[in-house]
């Protein structure tokens, strides 16, 4: 099948390419903006089953007033001093001037002595919202115009303002997330420009990939938006960045399998389109296979509770098969077009270096290959020792940079009153009868009585007086690991008792969120895992026509794995001390090292196994595989896990430690455990590799 489509696109090379720029810009021209379907309201991908989602909604039916945010504007001098007279004044003006400015959304403004800190140097403006943050423009849109308004207001005076709450963070983290969009943007294509260049030698074969898959990533980001609108979900605007890096990450590494056994083509002799074919043929079935497995990997999130995870999982399925048939048609017509001058100036096409490194490893590899296996799986296991250690945080508002005016603002309230201000816990009592007020109040002075907890303002009853608000401010910053310890073991089994005989709790609000969506992400952990090991172990035994060698390659990789996490906790928690990694890299690490390392494995395996078919004995195959193969994955591996280590570049936490962990994570599996963990183990396992089945059959066509 491949040698026939080898044939048709070299010999359609010009209507290949018409095709493709037809179809992108009729797919560009109607489709909508991927910003257009991205969210930065992390509570907002939880699934209705869980109780932070449930009294959203009964507050939302009982008290619509209560679906109103509550952004706080946080007033200090200038000189740091106290708050005189004539301050506290002033911000009774500004608080009255912002009422009546009308701006969009604002439903109230309002300061009081309660709201001035213990120390009077600082107080508080709470603002009412009508809604909650979106994680869209609206968000944007209301900060800017309440910031611009602020500052309008007290110029020329010696008042200081910040603004925070969940939609002044949406607003800067959105912002944030389009700035790190556009340093890890330009850092990948220069990333995958320079590297291709230095490894052939050519501006040629540095450019022309990159032209393809610019086009190929605008086609894929409008699918995504469209598919989005189609089947109505969002993506993290957060998260959204991955497919950046996924398309010219993967991209490149499949174009680098092609350009690789094409130079290998030329080398024998061969010219023309004959040698473009031939090398599709060869590595397109490595490329299919390997595409199909990291699809299918990605394909496993949507398993997720969690719809962070589960709407992630058609953006990079798409990415991942738009482009496969980029790599499997548009970059070979392109080749056939450019043919060796892809390769200018070098004239290292020409022929085969002799002498190379490569060829000792590979000579050392196949006469020693269990001294290789145990030096390597000691230095995996080394770094493996790290994981047991492995703690995740669901701080998610730290993880972002600190120097957004909403993160100082939110540390002055921490500071100077309690961080639990911004995000009041709701706790909505329902009843099938009328509740008394009494029963309310009672149930209010239990919850105040819990240790560390502070009842906020007066209860609330609803207008049928079957539902009841209670609003309670917990200790600490509402999304700390600290406190979704204190509500799941604490405040909820707490509030629960509170509640009157024959009454229901609804506990919600933001730390309760956060709560929720530990629980589902660590229940995703139990079921994406396995599902993805599952799919990919099927995958490999269906190409490699084995149980065993599925199996050995899954276990290298479950180790890279674990020794990914391992030196990922040394440097993020030994060394930088860091209380724990974000709570959704295990399932990140696994789904991009374990997919995309066996990349590299199929890589290899489906090369030993032409090997073995021209005839060579198990231990020759494993030498011929490592001189052939390892620069491609190398090569290959060096660019991805360049264009993932960008991440770094975004000045956002867990993107630096995302970036790093599969970074790493992929450097492990392009120079350790595809190269010559792989190769060494099917050395000694000898014919028995392609058990249940017999050793491949010798291939009379080979070339």
């Amino acid at each position: 099948m491949l040698n026939t489509l080898g044939t048709f696109i070299t010999k359609n090379r010009w209507w290949v390419i018409g095709v493709w720029i037809l179809l992108a810009a009729i797919i560009v021209t109607f489709s909508p903006k991927l910003s257009s379907i991205t969210s930065s309201n992390q509570t907002g991908f939880l699934p209705g089953k869980y109780e932070s989602v449930q009294a959203q909604n009964i507050g939302n039916k009982a008290f619509p007033q209560s679906n109103d945010d509550v952004e706080i504007l946080v007033i200090t001098r200038q000189d740091s001093g106290k708050l005189t007279t004539a301050d506290h004044a002033s911000i009774q003006a500004l608080a009255s001037n912002l009422q009546g400015s009308h701006l969009p959304k604002v439903v109230a403004v309002q300061t009081a002595s309660q709201l001035v800190s213990k120390n009077g140097t600082t107080q508080m403006i709470q603002i009412i919202v009508n809604g909650q943050a979106t994680g869209g423009a609206s968000d944007t849109t209301f900060t800017k115009a309440v910031r611009s308004k602020v500052k309008q207001l007290i110029a020329g005076g010696n008042l200081q303002t910040g603004l925070t709450g969940s939609i002044a963070e949406s607003a800067d983290s959105t912002n944030t997330g389009n700035n790190a969009q556009k340093i890890v943007m330009i850092a990948t294509i220069l990333l995958v420009i320079i590297l291709p260049g230095i490894i052939f030698r050519s501006p040629v074969a540095a450019f022309a990939p990159v032209i393809a898959i610019s086009l190929v990533y605008t086609v894929a980001q409008s699918l995504i938006a469209l598919a989005g609108h189609i089947f109505n979900f969002k993506i993290s605007d957060q998260l959204s960045i991955l497919f950046t890096v996924v398309l010219f990450g993967i991209g490149t590494d499949y174009i680098l399998f092609l350009l690789f056994r094409y130079r290998e083509r030329l080398r024998s002799g061969v010219r023309g389109q004959e040698a473009v074919a031939f090398a599709l043929s060869r590595a397109g079935e490595a490329i299919l296979s390997a595409a199909l497995v990291v699809a299918a990997a990605f394909a496993a999130l949507g398993f997720s509770d969690f719809g962070i995870f589960k709407y992630l999982a058609p953006g990079l399925v798409i990415c991942v098969l738009t482009m496969l048939l980029a790599v499997l048609t548009l970059i070979p017509a392109v080749v056939a077009i450019i043919g060796p001058r892809i390769f200018w100036p070098s004239k290292g096409w020409q022929k085969a270096p002799t002498g190379t490194r490569i060829k000792r490893i590979g000579h050392l590899v196949s006469r020693r290959p269990g001294t290789t296996v145990i030096c390597g799986v000691v230095v995996l296991l080394a770094l493996a020792s790290g994981y047991p250690k492995l703690s995740l945080s669901f701080d998610f508002s730290s993880s972002q940079p600190q120097t957004t005016e909403s993160a100082k603002a939110f540390s002055v309230v921490s500071k100077e009153f309690s961080a639990g201000a911004t995000s009041p816990t709701e706790i909505f009592i329902t009843s099938p009868t009328q509740l008394t007020q009494a029963q309310v109040d009672i149930a209010a002075q239990k919850i105040d009585q819990v240790p560390g907890v502070k009842a906020g303002d007066p209860s609330q009853l609803s207008a049928n007086h079957k539902t009841a608000l209670i609003q309670a401010l917990l200790p600490g910053n509402p999304t700390a690991d600290s406190t979704l310890a204190f509500m799941k073991s604490t405040f909820r089994p707490d509030a629960h008792a509170a509640a009157p005989t024959g009454t229901n709790v609804y506990v919600g609000g933001e730390t309760a969120a956060f709560t929720d969506i530990q629980s589902a992400v660590n229940r995703d952990l139990a079921v994406i895992l396995p599902a993805a090991a599952v799919i990919i172990f099927v995958i490999l035994a269906l190409l490699l026509r084995s149980v065993l060698a599925p199996l050995y390659l899954l276990i290298a990789v479950a180790l890279g794995f674990t020794a990914t996490l391992g030196a990922t906790v040394y440097l993020f928690q030994s060394i930088q001390g860091n209380a724990g990694l974000i709570f959704f890299m295990p399932i990140m690490v696994y789904i991009f090292v374990v997919a995309i390392g066996t990349d590299y494995n199929i890589l290899t395996m489906t090369r030993l196994r032409e090997e073995v078919r021209s005839g060579l004995k198990p231990h020759e195959a494993a030498d011929m595989t490592i001189e052939h193969s390892s620069s491609t994955v190398a090569s290959a591996g060096i660019i991805l896990a360049g264009t993932f280590g960008s991440l770094a570049l975004a000045g956002i936490s867990f993107l630096s430690q995302l970036g790093f962990a599969v970074a790493f994570g992929i450097v492990l599996s392009a120079f350790c455990i595809a190269p010559l963990l792989v190769p060494s183990v099917a050395a000694i396992l000898g014919y028995k590799v392609w058990w249940p089945g017999h050793r491949p059959a010798v291939d009379k066509n080979r070339q």
